[in-house]
């Protein structure tokens, strides 16, 4: 278990860049990524859980080219401002939730999960394309 819960990356540069998170899990509970650069680019999280339950995450943390397959993922009440990107992550065979999700929807999220999602994916409303 790895334990970030109620962490602040408030202004400085953290890289988690191509780090495996694996078989285990991971807590980024509301932790507060702001005012800097957080980059989980390339980034595999694999096999377990991850939590960014009530994280706030704003311009700079990036999810590019991400990599989360055969766990659980919970985004579930997390606050995003602009900014915040997946673009180019991928989802395989894992439960993704961002249920009760505020703010704009990710830059490369939809992209990344697919429309419509998928029935493991839990979307706010207010993300999905209006048909």
């Amino acid at each position: 278990m790895t334990f970030f819960k109620g962490a602040v990356f408030a202004g400085s540069k953290v890289s988690f860049r191509g780090a495996t998170f694996s078989d285990g899990m991971v807590s980024f509970n509301g932790a507060v990524f702001s005012d800097g650069t957080v980059n989980f680019a390339g980034a595999a999280f694999s096999g377990g859980m991850v939590f960014f339950s009530g994280a706030v995450l704003s311009d700079g943390v990036n999810f590019y080219q991400a990599v989360f397959s055969d766990g659980t993922v919970n985004f579930d009440s997390a606050a995003f401002s602009d900014g915040v990107n997946f673009a180019g992550a991928r989802f395989s065979n894992c439960t993704v939730n961002f249920d009760n999700a505020t703010g704009p929807a990710p830059q490369g999220l939809l992209a990344a999960i697919g429309t419509p999602a998928p029935a493991e994916v839990v979307l706010p409303t207010s993300w999905l394309p209006i048909p």
